[in-house]
């Protein structure tokens, strides 16, 4: 019999999968190894079918995952040398190159999806009757980290929706505190991401406000995979090798979406619980950079103030 689930457990057997995560297992000697910061979430799948089914090993590449928090800690750490491939939010890569760092894009992590439901939605308290970014205007509203590619949809989807962002005040907080944080009164609503919004969903003190990804964001870039420029000249065969084997993982993934193995594997790798995987909203898969999603990124990052100015971000993708 399926277990009930709750909150608290469902984000403890993410944070225990996390850890369990950032130890790396042996490299075979006759492998290449290959340092990835990875974060274990189902946006992830292509990824972890990969490694799961061999695909990597067929290509004589030994992936080394090391579970990072977020991209714009560990792409320090990638241009420095200590992991090879990191995956990263869409606006931390973009403000990196914007910056003048030397990171390449060379897969697309996750896409906004075109029509509801999104991986992520504005949450509010049951009753509160809020439907509009206008509906905002003298509320505060909480995201996980300010300026980031959360805050940007969140801010976007207000100001598309009539409000004016002068009147709303946006907070940052741990999506773990953010339910009760709305519950308790201290926001009036936040964008909540899964797990942690399927779990929410079921609270009967929370209610639906918006989807504002396929809302503002239909088809953008949500995370990217990259690497350090002088990885296209040193390592440019074990790159291409590594496209090749997270290809073949997102190719299972689109074939095995909605069906057992694909939540088996995402209960495996996250150590969330089977049934409440099953209830998740699948992310849509796409390997590939897609040129024209890359004007659509950096417009809306133009439009709510994370770039300064134009950024074309077309001669950094790795080919």
């Amino acid at each position: 019999m399926t277990q009930p689930i709750s909150r608290r457990s469902s984000l403890a057997a993410l944070g225990a999968a996390t850890l369990s995560g950032s130890m790396m297992r042996p490299a075979r000697a006759d492998l290449t190894p290959l340092q990835v910061g990875i974060i274990p979430i189902a946006t992830n799948v292509p990824y972890y079918a990969a490694d799961k089914l061999g695909y990597f090993t067929a290509e004589n590449i030994a992936v080394q995952a090391q579970a990072i928090r977020g991209g714009a800690a560990a792409i320090p750490a990638m241009l420095t040398g200590s992991l090879d491939i990191v995956f990263t939010n869409s606006t931390s890569a973009a403000q990196a190159i914007s910056k003048g760092l030397d990171v390449r894009l060379i897969l697309s992590g996750t896409i906004a999806g075109n029509k509801p439901p999104d991986p992520g939605a504005i949450l509010q308290r049951k009753g509160d009757g809020l439907r509009t970014g206008k509906d905002l205007e003298g509320k505060i509203v909480a995201v996980n980290t300010l300026r980031d590619i959360i805050w940007m949809v969140t801010t976007a989807w207000i100001t598309a929706t009539g409000g004016d962002l002068s009147k709303v005040q946006i907070i940052e907080l741990p999506i773990t505190s953010m339910v009760d944080a709305i519950k308790t009164k201290r926001v009036d609503a936040a964008l909540i991401i899964d797990p942690f919004l399927t779990v929410a969903l079921d609270d009967p003190a929370i209610d639906l406000l918006a989807w504002p990804m396929s809302t503002v964001f239909p088809g953008g870039p949500m995370a990217f995979f990259v690497i350090a420029g002088p990885m296209t000249q040193l390592r440019p065969n074990d790159i291409r090798a590594f496209l090749r084997a997270y290809r073949r993982g997102a190719a299972w993934a689109t074939a095995n979406i909605g069906k057992q193995a694909y939540f088996d594997l995402i209960a495996g790798f996250s150590g969330l619980n089977a049934d409440l995987v099953r209830r998740m909203v699948p992310t849509p898969v796409q390997a590939d950079v897609v040129p024209s999603s890359l004007t659509k990124l950096t417009g809306l990052m133009q439009k709510t103030g994370l770039l300064d100015g134009p950024l074309d971000l077309r001669s950094k993708v790795f080919t």
